[in-house]
């Protein structure tokens, strides 16, 4: 048994000599000349971030870089990280930090000051070749998936004259913009808010209430003065239906849901009446006004799109937060989580979240924004990525900015459009820059041409009757950064 240990100890040293002192074809030892960092990474650490060693870094040999393209949080603290480097058998691989200069071979467990870039030179195993890399971590500082409007631009709403009223819907690709300026009506058309708008001053024989105003891709409904229902195919040739309503809640392909009423009941009703529909009595929790333009959810496994609207006034005067659905048969109330308003925005848009293994994923959520309750306007968002079960209030990522006035009856569309541009007629409000440090390059150039949601929020107010003339427009952060390699 010692003599087996004994010959298995000496074929172990045999195979580590053979390692270490490769020969050539003259039996002369190869020395590497090799200055390549093969692998980078940080040595995990709770206390600075969960699942620190699990970020990915980019090695740039060519020039020389080492770098997170995925930024890690604001606020992280890197000034004392730890780091694995591997090399091709380099003889030193001598750090320079802001605080002191080792030679990591020597010291693989010496915490870094990372504030600034560091320098990291490998010199090769022969002695005769170097190369310095920088070391640069990099630290978001903003969230990147902060609903700061980068690219922010506004203008006013088209046309002139003092707006009185206004509601932006999209309709058949088009933006459809009805507006009330002095005493005209005029309809504002683009395929995006920025280009020119063609306008047309509308010849009505009625009034109309644009706040009640409400669009499927085949059908625009609006209720008059009078609260008679108007339809149109082409937002300018309307046609009275004759029927009275409270209020019309949305379209859903050419099909319109309104509320009647009969004495102190309310009731669900549609326009037109299916063959031997009957109006179904409204729950006492549903609101008659006040609530969000509807949001239309469809899916493959769904025999008839989705309805959703939120908040608004019940029929004791009361305010709701409450989120209610439309299935296509029935009215049900979806959640209740939400804080009690009317006039809230209500749209689609994206969110992102990143896992424990730093893999991000861009999530559809539902966004409801400001609006007015009893004291004020609002300027909070609350956001649902799991299609209203829950909501979440943004605290911090995605608020409003600051220069924004707080508002309710707003409308909001999404567009698509190439990232980064910008409108010479429209005034710019890009406050501050791009996080530095989240990529190499930070945005996609003005020359790609990849499209991104913007979203556009026309018009609102501070209270009922005052109409802000203005359009703003602006995107989450991370939807203009290039995608990671």
């Amino acid at each position: 048994m010692i003599k087996f240990i004994k010959y298995s100890t000496l074929l172990l040293l045999s195979l580590v000599m053979f390692t270490a002192c490769q020969k050539d074809e003259k039996g002369k030892n190869i020395v590497s000349n090799s200055v390549r960092i093969s692998a980078f990474s940080l040595k995990a650490d709770s206390t600075v971030l969960d699942n620190l060693d699990k970020v990915f870094f980019t090695i740039d040999l060519e020039n020389g870089l080492i770098y997170n393209a995925d930024s890690l949080p604001k606020g992280t603290i890197i000034t004392e990280l730890k780091f694995n480097i591997t090399t091709d058998s380099a003889s030193q691989v001598n750090i320079t930090t802001i605080d002191t200069t080792y030679n990591y071979l020597k010291n693989k467990n010496i915490a870094n000051n990372l504030f600034v870039p560091a320098n990291i030179e490998v010199v090769s195993q022969s002695g005769d070749y170097k190369k310095n890399y920088q070391l640069k971590v990099n630290v978001h500082k903003l969230d990147p998936d902060q609903l700061y409007w980068g690219g922010v631009q506004y203008a006013s709403l088209p046309g002139n004259g003092t707006l009185k009223a206004q509601h932006t819907v999209k309709y058949q690709e088009l933006i459809y913009c009805f507006m009330t300026r002095d005493d005209k009506h005029m309809l504002a058309t683009a395929t995006h808010p920025a280009e020119e708008w063609q306008i047309t001053e509308l010849t009505l024989n009625f009034t109309p209430n644009w706040q009640s105003l409400r669009a499927s891709d085949d059908v625009i409904g609006v209720l008059d003065s009078d609260n008679i229902l108007y339809t149109t195919t082409d937002g300018v040739n309307w046609t009275s239906t004759g029927n009275r309503y409270v209020a019309i809640i949305g379209c859903i392909s050419n099909e319109i849901l309104t509320l009647t009423q009969d004495g102190n009941n309310y009731y669900h009703d549609k326009y037109p009446q299916p063959e031997g529909y009957t109006p179904q009595p409204i729950s006492a929790k549903f609101p008659i006004e006040g609530f969000s333009d509807m949001v239309l959810y469809n899916s493959p496994w769904l025999t008839h799109p989705q309805g959703m609207i939120v908040g608004g006034r019940t029929a004791d005067g009361n305010l709701t937060g409450a989120l209610w659905g439309y299935d296509g048969n029935t009215w049900a109330l979806l959640n209740n989580q939400l804080p009690e308003r009317e006039g809230a925005s209500f749209f689609t848009f994206v969110t992102f979240f990143t896992d424990d293994n730093w893999v991000t994923s861009e999530l559809p959520t539902w966004f409801v924004l400001g609006g007015l309750n009893e004291q004020s306007a609002l300027r909070d968002i609350w956001v649902s990525n799991n299609y209203g079960i829950t909501w979440q209030k943004s605290e911090n990522t995605l608020m409003i900015p600051g220069y924004i006035n707080s508002r309710g009856y707003a409308s909001v569309v999404v567009c698509d459009e190439p990232v980064n541009t910008t409108y010479s007629t429209w005034q710019s409000v890009d406050m501050l820059p791009i996080p530095e440090g989240y990529r190499h390059i930070p945005t996609y150039s003005s020359t790609e041409e990849r499209l991104i949601p913007y979203i556009y929020m026309f018009g609102g107010s501070y209270s009922r009757g005052s109409i802000y003339d203005q359009v703003w427009r602006g995107t989450i952060n991370r939807l203009r950064f290039e995608p990671i390699p």
